[in-house]
């Protein structure tokens, strides 16, 4: 379309800039130019659409401008009236602003619905966001009071009304942010009931990838695999997370952080890593295995204790200086690696390690129990009493 430029926008930002406003002396003046601003949108319509088709990169120039004077008429309306206030008629003037931030608002929505990707990478103006902040900000004071009392995990807490909050809080945001903002909090508002895995099977599938999530599933998964001394069962259990993860279907195209991976691709990275270091450890052990040409009866020493009384009993050799304390991580693996119990033959030494200092109730009563059976035992079966005649 020959003759249409956006000179007509940029001729409306010096036209309402509200040291010429006062000059006007006349509502005439203010209404012409508002029927000439409808006039000129009425042709930009398709002329945008025209470049839309000819190249998209240009058409979101177009945008951006319209958001840019959008955002300068704004701050006429905001940060500079009192330059206007003064004038004869203030109200009218205001009522000015915000009809023509309206019709700009209406052409840009107009405009991005023809191309969905443009739209959503295009930050929303400071007009619009001024009415946005306080919907979202009242869907989050919803969802907050359900969360706090909800039986969740602390920490998940924390970070999924932090990560909201700040997502809320962001000085530009885009349409992608805004829809996002929206899908989840309405998500975990009409949540009937919460719990730890509820609020984690959510955030997988709406792809909430902030550091603070992605690190929370590293440390849990890393703590669960500490505790479990088989290095088969760390394999079942890195296989059963990556299942789970792959069997929560995802429900938006939309993420966080749209600048980063998802979420699930993040922790397939690190359970496949995962996953190959422990197959290396291992294929280690089987090697070591089959290069000694040991075997499970006749070298590794079974000892008919779990291995988080094991880890007890040689704590307490070391407490007492039956075994050195120069070297403890060496002194576990020893252990680990000559030792087996009835349910866990290949023991991690750094799992042994840690039930030995992490030692739970239960299993110090059992300890306890072991060694006042065995203080038993020598008093029944030798003299632990000095001879009363000896005695000086």
């Amino acid at each position: 379309m020959e003759g249409v430029t956006m000179n007509w926008l940029y001729t409306l930002e010096d036209s309402l800039h509200p040291s010429k406003l006062n000059a006007y002396e006349e509502h005439d003046i203010l209404y012409r130019l508002m029927a000439d601003l409808e006039k000129e949108i009425k042709q930009f319509r398709p002329y945008f659409i025209e470049q839309l088709g000819n190249s998209e990169k240009v058409a979101r120039i177009y945008l951006i401008q319209i958001i840019e004077v959008s955002n300068k008429i704004y701050a006429y309306l905001t940060k500079l009236s009192t330059l206007w206030t003064t004038g004869r008629f203030p109200n009218y003037i205001r009522n000015i602003y915000q009809h023509v931030l309206s019709l700009l608002g209406s052409l840009m929505e107009m405009c991005g619905g023809f191309d969905r990707e443009i739209q959503l990478g295009l930050p929303i103006t400071n007009y619009s966001l001024s009415n946005i902040r306080i919907m979202l900000n009242q869907k989050f004071e919803v969802v907050r009071k359900k969360i706090e009392n909800a039986n969740i995990d602390k920490q998940l807490s924390e970070l999924l009304l932090s990560g909201l909050q700040s997502h809320i809080r962001k000085k530009q945001i885009k349409k992608s942010d805004l829809d996002y903002a929206c899908l989840i909090l309405d998500r975990l508002e009409d949540s009937e009931s919460y719990s730890t895995m509820e609020i984690e099977n959510l955030l997988y599938q709406y792809d909430f990838n902030t550091p603070a999530f992605f690190n929370y599933c590293i440390i849990n998964c890393n703590r669960v695999l500490v505790d479990t001394p088989s290095l088969h069962g760390q394999m079942e259990i890195l296989i059963g997370f990556e299942d789970r993860i792959n069997g929560l279907p995802p429900r938006t195209a939309l993420r966080w952080m749209t600048e980063d991976e998802s979420i699930r691709e993040q922790l397939r990275v690190f359970l496949k890593e995962k996953k190959a270091y422990l197959q290396q450890r291992m294929e280690l052990r089987r090697s070591e295995i089959e290069d000694h040409k040991l075997t499970e009866e006749n070298e590794r020493m079974e000892v008919n204790v779990p291995v988080t009384q094991l880890g007890v009993f040689v704590r307490l050799f070391m407490e007492r200086g039956i075994l050195p304390k120069e070297n403890v991580g060496r002194t576990f693996a020893y252990y680990a690696r000559h030792y087996r119990t009835p349910k866990t033959p290949f023991i991690s030494a750094e799992s042994l390690q840690k039930k030995s200092t992490n030692i739970e109730y239960s299993t110090a009563n059992k300890v306890k129990g072991h060694l006042i059976g065995m203080v038993n035992w020598l008093n029944e079966h030798h003299n632990t009493q000095r001879d009363k005649e000896s005695n000086p």
